[in-house]
């Protein structure tokens, strides 16, 4: 199985302050050397109780491997409400790399900009870290990850809706993984966040929700996965439980670049 973050969804989540989709429940890595990959997502969001937000989303992002240690992506999420009114869509890019890979200890390091809203007002800054504890190398068995992640945006001030100051808030998605056999992966992770300044509503505390993945790769190799996925939002203080549940898969492309490193190494050889 490969280890990879929805980042369309997961960044998107952090780093707004829009109704962003849920995260997908998954762990990271770089993308292979000069090779595309292509993640593509459908969802719906607020499943539950009448009055309660329902959103349908579709996201897809394009991944590249720079370095055996560092990737880019860039990508876009395109929602709406259930009566397909009220659309929006969010856009996002940004590197990440791994500066520690060893068989049972990773660390992954994320640097992302995300905008969105109308005109695309909002926009934020977001570092990010990921450590993994692996049992066994390759995600063979069971593991735990940990990603802590820095959103930096900005919001109206208390009492002049017209000026905006900034925000900084810190968001924890503690989570792990089975993996049963070479091709199926189950993951429960957990997501929440802190806000040292009061959101609009007068929050400092998103208690966040829980979600259960269940991964399956399709191919020997790995190239064609599916990636599933049911949220449940825990309700916090004036909020309804709410569910939701996501679909996709993610393709490694061919690439011309990793075909004419190969040809160079054989060359060298």
């Amino acid at each position: 199985m490969t280890k990879r973050i929805w980042i369309g969804g997961a960044i998107a989540a952090i780093s707004a302050l829009w109704a962003p989709p849920a995260s997908a429940a998954d762990t990271t890595e770089p993308f292979d050397l000069g090779a595309t990959d292509v993640d593509f997502y459908v969802g719906f969001d607020g499943m539950g109780p009448q009055g309660g937000e329902r959103a349908l989303y579709g996201d897809i992002m394009l991944g590249y491997g720079l370095t055996p240690r560092l990737s880019g992506y860039v990508g876009t999420t395109l929602s709406a409400n259930e009566q397909f009114a009220d659309g929006n869509a969010d856009v996002y890019l940004g590197l990440y790399g791994t500066p520690l890979d060893t068989d049972h200890f990773d660390l992954d390091l994320f640097l992302d900009f995300s905008a969105g809203g109308d005109g695309f007002d909002d926009f934020a800054l977001t570092p990010m870290t990921e450590l993994n504890f692996d049992l066994t190398p390759d995600l063979g068995s069971w593991g735990l990850y940990a990603r802590i992640a820095l959103p930096l945006y900005g919001q109206p001030k208390e009492g002049d809706p017209d000026e905006h100051e900034r925000a900084l808030d810190v968001v924890l998605n503690p989570g792990t993984y089975v993996s049963l056999g070479d091709r199926h992966q189950i993951l429960v992770e957990y997501e929440m966040s802190f806000h040292p300044k009061a959101t609009e509503d007068g929050h400092t505390t998103d208690v966040g929700g829980v979600a259960l993945g269940y991964n399956v790769s399709l191919t020997p190799d790995g190239s064609f996965e599916l990636v599933n996925q049911v949220f449940l939002d825990i309700p916090g203080k004036d909020e309804q439980a709410a569910v939701g549940v996501s679909t996709g898969f993610i393709v490694t492309l061919p690439s011309a670049r990793r075909d004419s490193v190969a040809q160079v190494a054989r060359l060298v050889r």
